[in-house]
């Protein structure tokens, strides 16, 4: 009678035979289907991962320019300075002040200068230009014809930020501190004069930034007029 051989050997001969046999062309594609997703995989995480990062670069870049922007604004429009004209015939003194606000542009008188590359009273004006963005056009607080004088031609004008597509002013008028005010679409210093003579208490700007990809981001903000002693006293002639 034949002797009945071990279990283990003939497993031990199955697991040979197999080894000698290899691998079938069957395993062989399901290995590398299955390695070639794992990679694809690793590969699209790296990808989200790195234009995640790029996004959150360009959007923090993005942001540090508006937080610039939005403080060069609050700077010179805090700093408006009472710069009194008399226009026309003297004998009728007709005094206003140089300050001239329209729902889409600002013209002031500052005591800040833009670029510190004038010396003394700055005359500014804020506007948006398509194609350019937000434009700062600056000179000399000189002479009586402020009021026609241009600041948006080459040699004033200066591209502040093109990311900025839209502006708009409000301006709140109070005539005295225990006056409830208003806010203001524009504001004509003409119609301000003699016993009337005042600039707005505060001007609300409202910004629109092209943050790319279709995408905007509106800002917001409310510049109260400081008006110093050295304002003052030059207001009443001292």
């Amino acid at each position: 009678m034949e002797a009945r051989q071990p279990v283990f050997l003939n497993v031990l001969r199955a697991v040979r035979q197999r080894h000698l046999r290899g691998f079938t062309l069957i395993e062989m594609l399901l290995a590398i289907t299955i390695f070639s997703l794992v990679i694809g995989v690793i590969f699209s995480s790296f990808r989200l991962g790195s234009s995640a990062w790029e996004k959150g670069e360009r959007d923090l870049e993005l942001y540090q320019k508006i937080r610039a922007v939005t403080n060069l604004l609050y700077r010179e429009i805090r700093s408006c300075f009472p710069y009194t004209m008399t226009p026309g015939e003297l004998d009728k003194h007709v005094k206003f002040y140089a300050f001239f606000g329209e729902p889409h542009a600002l013209k002031f008188v500052s005591s800040a200068n833009l670029y510190h590359s004038l010396h003394g009273l700055s005359y500014l004006e804020f506007w948006v230009k398509n194609g350019s963005g937000l434009m700062a056009g600056e000179d000399l607080a000189l002479g009586e014809d402020l009021a026609e004088r241009s600041l948006r031609d080459q040699d004033r004008a200066v591209v502040v930020d093109p990311a900025v597509k839209q502006i708009q002013f409000r301006y709140f008028d109070q005539k005295k501190k225990d006056e409830k005010g208003e806010w203001v679409q524009s504001w004509d210093p003409r119609t301000k004069v003699d016993r009337e003579l005042r600039l707005p208490r505060a001007v609300e700007v409202s910004l629109t930034f092209d943050m790319g990809n279709g995408r905007v981001f509106n800002q917001e903000i409310i510049i109260p007029i400081g008006l110093d002693t050295i304002a003052t006293m030059y207001n009443y002639g001292i």
